[in-house]
């Protein structure tokens, strides 16, 4: 799925061009639109899978106010040592059975189809994308009226869902303290008037620009969505370049003078130094850099391919070399001579093969012939390099 095809039928250039980081946008798709990135079968394996969730990666959020992970967890074994408190599939069920909202975080690497969602958008957007997933149902409200440190794409999967956006949009929060510490009246307040009362049903996308107010409401049924969070480089990515740059200047490192008069000359002093180390070209060079390489890794292991890619290519050398038969026997000749090397009965099938690939791999040739043994095409594989028809390729 690329990046066009989860703006569709909006596309991505008119995405970039008219609502990203401006305005929310909702698009409506068919139902089968994300099947294939979320069902209630996959969501289902991935909850089965019960060693990987510890309470910070699923939470129960019940009439508007987290749960306590002590009443839906209990100690277990870590995956990577230590104990951890994992979550009881038994007091689970029974808080979804409450309309409890489960929360899934970080899922964005646990499927193929989450991840190649996830790396379509970071190449679109040049930001890190993190996915969380939200499960609803008996319309509760699991969240007050809120805004988000990040880009929101709510991906909707399953059941129907009413969100409430507000006009009112927090101008680029970021998560530290001094953002953390606004009152929820406050939000109430900041949130201003209703936007538009947008129903998601499968298929739909939601955008939310960073600091956009919002809630969502359940239906009476189960219904999830998926929130693709986006954040992107920021100034404070520069501020913190600048700053591993004055570790390199004299004045940086030098102490403070007590005296006002001096502090302020010395302030105005660092300010200057700042500023010509963010003007160089080899800070824009860095910051270019810093910005290509602004994504998560997601790298797949290509397994057995990975292993076996040293050893198991090969490319047929003997120009001109042809397999010919006559009188039950078979044998390898050079076009301009009149010698054969005789090829055994057992191998000729074999041999017909790889002379009429120019490359082909050791898997290709398994593939081709199951009913032999490894080993016997091994040997074969070796024999012909020995002669000099086949090579290895890196």
């Amino acid at each position: 799925m690329t990046f066009d095809d989860i703006l569709a039928p909006l596309g991505a250039e008119a995405f970039l061009r008219d609502y990203l980081g401006q305005q929310p946008l909702h698009l409506q798709g068919p139902p089968e639109k994300f099947r294939d990135v979320m069902n209630w079968d996959v969501l289902n394996r991935l909850l089965g899978m019960t060693t990987i969730w510890a309470a910070p990666s699923m939470l129960l959020v019940l009439d508007k106010e987290q749960i306590q992970p002590p009443a839906y967890c209990q100690p277990a074994p870590g995956r990577d040592g230590g104990t951890v408190l994992r979550p009881d599939p038994a007091r689970v069920k029974q808080f979804l059975a409450k309309g409890a909202t489960l929360v899934l975080n970080d899922i964005d690497q646990l499927t193929p189809e989450l991840s190649a969602v996830s790396r379509a958008m970071e190449q679109a957007l040049g930001g890190k994308v993190q996915a969380n997933l939200y499960l609803s149902s008996k319309r509760k409200q699991a969240f007050k009226a809120h805004y988000d440190y990040h880009d929101v794409f709510a991906m909707h999967v399953m059941g129907e869902k009413t969100w409430m956006v507000f006009q009112g949009r927090e101008d680029g929060p970021i998560k530290h303290p001094w953002f953390e510490a606004l009152t929820q009246d406050y939000k109430d307040k900041a949130k201003g008037e209703l936007w538009r009362e947008v129903r998601l049903e499968p298929g739909h996308l939601l955008y939310l620009p960073r600091g956009q107010y919002h809630y969502a409401l359940a239906d009476d049924g189960a219904c999830a969505h998926i929130a693709f969070g986006v954040t992107y480089p920021i100034g404070m990515d520069a501020v913190s370049y600048a700053f591993e740059r004055m570790v390199h200047e004299s004045i940086g490192r030098a102490n403070l003078p007590r005296d006002r008069a001096a502090l302020k000359e010395r302030l105005e002093a660092i300010g200057r130094t700042i500023a010509r180390c963010l003007a160089e070209d080899r800070a824009v060079d860095d910051m270019l850099r810093f910005m290509a390489g602004f994504h998560w890794p997601r790298d797949s292991y290509d397994l057995p391919d990975l292993i076996e890619k040293a050893d198991e290519a090969y490319r047929v050398k003997g120009a001109g070399v042809r397999l010919v038969s006559q009188g039950g026997r078979h044998g390898l000749v050079k076009g301009g001579s009149r010698q054969a090397v005789e090829v055994p009965a057992e191998v000729q099938a074999q041999v017909a093969w790889v002379l009429a690939h120019e490359r082909f791999t050791r898997r290709g040739l398994l593939a081709a012939f199951p009913a032999e043994p490894p080993a016997k095409l091994d040997k074969l594989l070796l024999d012909l390099a020995r002669m000099g028809l086949l090579e290895p390729v890196a």
